[in-house]
């Protein structure tokens, strides 16, 4: 009779934890993906799939020349003493639920609040933007998997 209790309590138990496994994975903010050339839905994304090629990433030219041919802008960036090419994207601006969605980087606009919950370890759900050229610099925000879960600043 106590073995048969112990089953059942070991049985409630890991139903238990596999039915708050899903509820937790449902809850999760669905994305787009990029696996074997084509954009996976992960979840359900609150977003239409990326229009760019999955799993290309254009080069940034290293020279004026290439970068002025690349429609980009030639010159100083960041913190960096030599020029280097800014280069526009394709899909700046479309709404984002992950940084691999993005030909730049995608990024969220935090509130105050917003960025010290962030800056205190918190992570918030939310959808950003795909920046309109690339490379990025400053404090960012970055979404990953529908999330912002801290500031990255790049220089």
């Amino acid at each position: 009779m106590r073995t048969k209790l112990h089953a059942r309590v070991i049985l409630l138990a890991v139903l238990g934890l596999a039915s708050a496994v899903l509820s937790a994975a449902a809850a999760e903010p669905g994305y787009w993906r990029c696996s074997g050339g084509s954009w996976v839905a992960v979840g359900e994304p609150r977003t239409p799939a990326p229009s760019r090629a999955c799993g290309v990433e254009p080069a940034i030219p290293s020279d004026r020349a290439g970068c002025e041919q690349a429609g980009g802008t030639w010159g100083p960036a960041g913190i960096f003493p030599k020029p280097i090419c800014s280069v526009p994207t394709s899909d700046g601006g479309r709404t984002c639920a992950d940084d691999g969605e993005c030909e730049g980087r995608c990024l969220a606009a935090l509130t105050p609040g917003q960025r010290n919950q962030v800056q205190n370890g918190g992570r918030i759900e939310i959808l950003g933007a795909c920046t309109p050229v690339r490379p990025v610099f400053g404090c960012m925000a970055i979404v990953e998997k529908g999330w912002v879960a801290g500031i990255l600043c790049a220089d």
